[in-house]
This record gives structure tokens, sequence and C-alpha cells, in this order.
């Protein structure tokens, strides 16, 4: 098993602009360092889960059965879908504490934030529903374990857990730096109602991706 040139591998897929990454430094602009990191973690652990269905080989199972596969792509299209729909709504509540409220207080409740517990299953619920990255980690894997290895499917869990482990120190710092960034430059301070509407942007268009994967 190479593990290095693995190590090497995932740091740099892991950059590389995908959904995960945009929607961690996303997340982390409009609602904080905390909201990313959360998100991060979520996208992380559920590659964990990936890595057991690579294991016990269900992942070969769904990519090749066009059925599961597009289960499973538009269940998460459906799901972004809705996330963003929920967003375009806290913009509509936004909107309406507006027409009611004389003060910016009363205003910035008017929407509240989601929890981190919330971001977390965001953030774990979209991975597992990405099928890109079932075919992801079937294309990966293969290349740094040995032929003659005595347990692939050891290596399997090893080198999913690298990757998780790659992705989450990634996400976090990316997460720490966007959120320097939204303090710096106050983008937090933004109004709820255009602050909603880049969430269910955001949402909306990682569901574009999705159905083009």
């Amino acid at each position: 098993m190479h593990l290095i040139e693995f190590i090497a591998t995932s740091a740099v897929l892991t950059l590389m602009p995908g959904p995960d990454i945009l929607y961690v430094l996303a997340q982390s602009l409009v609602s904080g360092r905390r909201a990313g990191l959360a998100v991060g973690l979520g996208l992380s652990s559920g590659l964990l889960v990936h890595t057991t269905a690579a294991a016990l080989g269900l992942s070969i199972l769904i990519a090749n059965s066009p059925v599961l596969f597009n289960v499973i792509k538009y269940a998460g299209i459906a799901y972004l879908t809705y996330m963003g729909y929920k967003s375009f709504r806290e913009r509509t509540a936004s909107s309406q504490g507006a027409n009611t409220s004389g003060t910016s207080n009363e205003l910035d409740t008017a929407v509240p934030s989601a929890t981190p517990l919330s971001l977390y299953k965001t953030g774990i619920t979209m991975n597992l529903l990405n099928p890109k990255v079932i075919l992801f980690f079937l294309a990966l894997f293969p290349q740094f374990i040995d032929r003659e290895s005595n347990s692939p499917t050891g290596d399997i869990f090893i080198l999913g857990g690298t990757f998780a482990l790659v992705a989450v120190t990634i996400f976090s710092a990316v997460a720490l730096l966007a959120g320097f960034l939204s303090n710096r430059f106050a983008i937090r301070d933004l109004s709820p109602r255009l602050l909603g509407t880049i969430k269910a942007c955001i949402y909306w268009g990682i569901a574009i991706a999705f159905l083009f994967t």
C-alpha cells in the first residue's frame, strides 16, 4: 500500500474546486467558521460511510445498477433543492420581519441561525447522497493497493480513513480562513434577507452540479 503517495493525492484532490469544499467555504463566509467546521466534519464523516460501502462491495453494486445510482443521485438533488427552499423561506421571513420591525436587532432575530449539529447532519447527508463519491473511491483506491496484499479490505479501510482525515484537516483550514475573512469584511453583518438568498443559491447551485454528475 502506497500510503505517502495516497496522502499527497488526497490533499490535491480535496483542494480541487468541487461541491464539498465550495460548500464549506460558502458556509464559513456566510455563517462563520463554526458553521464551516461543522459542515466539514459532516462531509468527512460521510466519507467513512462510503469507505465501509466500498470495503463491503456495496459501492460496486450501486455503481453497476443505474436504478440504485439514480435513486441516490436524485435523492441528493431533492434534498439540496429542499434545503435551498428552506433558506429562501428564511429570506421571506426576514423580509416580513423588516416590514413589522423598526430595529435592526429585531430583524436579526427574525431568522434563527442553524446549529452546529444541524449543519453537521447537512454535511453528512450531502456526502452520502453524492453518487460521484462512490465512483471516485472505486477508481481511486485500487491504484494504491498492492495486488499481493493479504488484506485488501483492511487496506480500503485504512485508505478511506486516511482520506477522511486529510479532508477534515483541509476543510477545517478552509473554514478558519473563510471565517476570518467573513469577520474581516463583515460579511455576516449583511441583512438576513440577502444571506438567505445566498444560502438558497448555494444549495441550488450544488443541486445543479449533482444533476450533471
